[in-house]
């Protein structure tokens, strides 16, 4: 039974923040258009984010009771191994459609639930009872002017992750040390920033990121590929 919480911030008072994008996340485009467009044209061509390591992330770190925030059309949940120690699955998007498509695709593998609300609002879980979390290729569309703004989803992560856990993910970046965007990702961001509702990252830096995931987690693993910041973090 999918999980519906009221707009409330962690301190319980009103929240207002990002918007669904019914348009983009359509279940055409993320059946048709999503996986060879966004992961396999433009993670590699425009943000020069290996897939691979993006495969080899979500083998080596996921764990049996797990959380991924912002699954897309659950492309790479699908492509886990037989052997993976995955039991449980929480998905949490504010776009019903992602939801309902990534359950569709990986429902029969695993015993998978949904929450259906912002990423930046205090998630409906319970301390310290998650083995990981996942955030890979979405925090450059919450609203906010630096990534300081979207830090409440690397808190949340963290207050959710038993000791030990780990939060992996990626997301795109438009300055800061090591990041060089393309021709073609420069003009995708200015398009895509120039939008309603699309991203949100034309301030969003490598050095910030760091910070933020530093300030939550004991131990950090990042690294910046193309213009995609990617990090493993411990708690």
């Amino acid at each position: 039974m999918p999980e519906t919480t009221p707009p409330t911030g962690p301190d319980g008072k009103n929240f207002t923040g990002n918007e669904k994008n019914e348009g983009l996340y359509s279940p055409g485009v993320l059946g048709k258009f999503y996986t060879p467009y966004v992961i396999w044209f433009s993670h590699r061509a425009a943000w020069g984010v290996s897939n691979k390591a993006l495969h080899d992330n979500h083998r080596t770190h996921i764990g049996q009771n797990h959380l991924t925030v912002g699954p897309g059309n659950g492309y790479f949940l699908a492509k886990l191994p037989a052997s993976t120690p995955l039991r449980t699955l929480r998905l949490l998007d504010l776009n019903r459609t992602c939801l309902d498509f990534t359950t569709q695709r990986v429902g029969r593998r695993f015993d998978t639930s949904t929450i259906e609300q912002d990423a930046l609002a205090a998630w409906p879980v319970d301390d310290g009872t998650l083995d990981s979390v996942d955030c890979h290729m979405m925090i450059h569309t919450l609203r906010g002017d630096i990534i300081g703004d979207k830090e409440e989803l690397v808190a949340q992560a963290a207050r959710v992750l038993k000791p030990g856990g780990v939060f992996f993910g990626a997301t795109i970046l438009a300055q800061g040390p090591d990041v060089r965007p393309n021709a073609l990702a420069r003009k995708l961001m200015a398009l895509y920033n120039g939008q309603s509702n699309t991203f949100s990252n034309a301030n969003d830096s490598s050095s910030d990121l760091k910070k933020v995931l530093e300030r939550h987690f004991s131990r950090v693993e990042f690294e910046v590929q193309g213009c995609t910041g990617v990090w493993v973090a411990t708690k």
